[in-house]
């Protein structure tokens, strides 16, 4: 596979790209929410449908960034791009990663369009330029002029992206890991595009000490034996139903609050039939699922309607946990905080 190659043009004439200073992790006030070893329930006995809701746009590391450009780079597609220009950005990908990471490089302000992942507060005014969920809209996107479009094969369809470039305008194809361990290398690549680097590499150490100490933080309520879990793909009540599996992120995601993943337990492809074999077959006992996945369904009542459902423990208890559709598996600046919100549905939904 190709890999992202950036070379930058001015880096050692950088300036500008002053840290803050006064950083509080916002993460701090969910760890301590977080009930103790000892005052923990045990997590199996709750019942019902918890929802994680309420994330906080990530905080940017300087008020004032300053790239320095050109930057000169071959993308992930095999393209040479000088990027001269980050005034209008347009960042695109399934899981609204790349404008959380602009956000934290202080750069809210460039952006002037988003798919319908990018929910972040800051940005809710930016015109959505995708339809029918992630193909993009080649019209909308140059509607909005601008200098710099970065995105990758999550969304497409790829002859969309080559009609962008075809165009005229300075188009970057990015080739993301998107899994936790790669948060600070896929904040910094895309940091280095932008004309960032230092301003990345402050991003990507501050989210992994998040990481790091968000965890910790989880593992002290998780339960010896740990909970079984899947994660869920649903649109509507027809064919789209999946057990996500290898390669989804969704192993990160649930190993990252100490549940076991079925999809790797039982090696899952990339995403299989949720039918009622392949569930009776895992029989998880926490369902996650996208928000508006099972909204999509017509609930809890909808989506045990689904076969196989019903029979699972998880189904029994409706025992469905939800997450937002643009954060659920954006492994980005805000992966500890997503963490920490799924802990605390899954062990301690009283208070979530």
């Amino acid at each position: 596979m190709k890999r992202l190659l950036v070379a930058l043009a001015c880096v050692l004439a950088l300036t500008g790209c002053g840290v803050q200073g006064a950083y509080e992790s916002q993460d701090a006030q969910l760890r301590e929410a977080l009930p103790d070893a000892q005052s923990a329930k045990d997590p199996r006995s709750f019942t019902g449908v918890s929802n994680v809701t309420d994330f906080e746009d990530v905080v940017a590391v300087t008020e004032s960034p300053t790239p320095a450009l050109p930057v000169e780079l071959t993308d992930a597609d095999g393209y040479d791009v000088s990027v001269t220009d980050v005034s209008r950005i347009v960042a695109l990908d399934l899981y609204g990663t790349y404008t959380k990471t602009l956000e934290g490089l202080g750069l809210t302000d460039n952006i002037v369009g988003r798919t319908v992942s990018s929910t972040e507060n800051a940005i809710a005014d930016r015109p959505v330029v995708t339809q029918g969920g992630h193909n993009i809209n080649v019209e909308a996107v140059l509607e909005l002029r601008p200098t710099l479009v970065i995105v990758d094969h999550s969304i497409g369809p790829r002859d969309a992206i080559d009609q962008i470039r075809a165009a005229g305008v300075t188009t970057v194809v990015m080739e993301p890991k998107r899994t936790i361990d790669s948060v600070a290398e896929d904040i910094t690549n895309l940091a280095a595009v932008v004309g960032l680097p230092d301003d990345g590499e402050t991003l990507a150490n501050r989210s992994v000490e998040e990481i790091e100490e968000d965890k910790a933080a989880i593992a002290d309520i998780v339960p010896e034996d740990p909970m079984r879990m899947a994660f869920l793909y649903a649109r509507g009540n027809g064919g789209i139903f999946f057990i996500m599996g290898e390669g989804t992120g969704a192993k990160d995601l649930i190993e990252g609050v100490g549940g076991v993943d079925l999809g790797t337990e039982y090696h899952l492809s990339y995403a299989e039939p949720a039918n009622a074999e392949s569930l009776a077959k895992i029989n998880p006992e926490v369902i996650i699922m996208m928000t508006g996945g099972l909204e999509s369904t017509g609930g809890v009542e909808g989506l045990l309607e689904r076969p196989g459902i019903a029979q699972t423990t998880a189904g029994q208890k409706q025992r469905i946990v939800t997450i937002p559709d643009g954060q659920s598996l954006a492994f980005g600046p805000l992966t500890g905080q997503t963490l920490l919100k799924l802990a605390q549905a899954i062990y301690d939904p009283d208070n979530a």
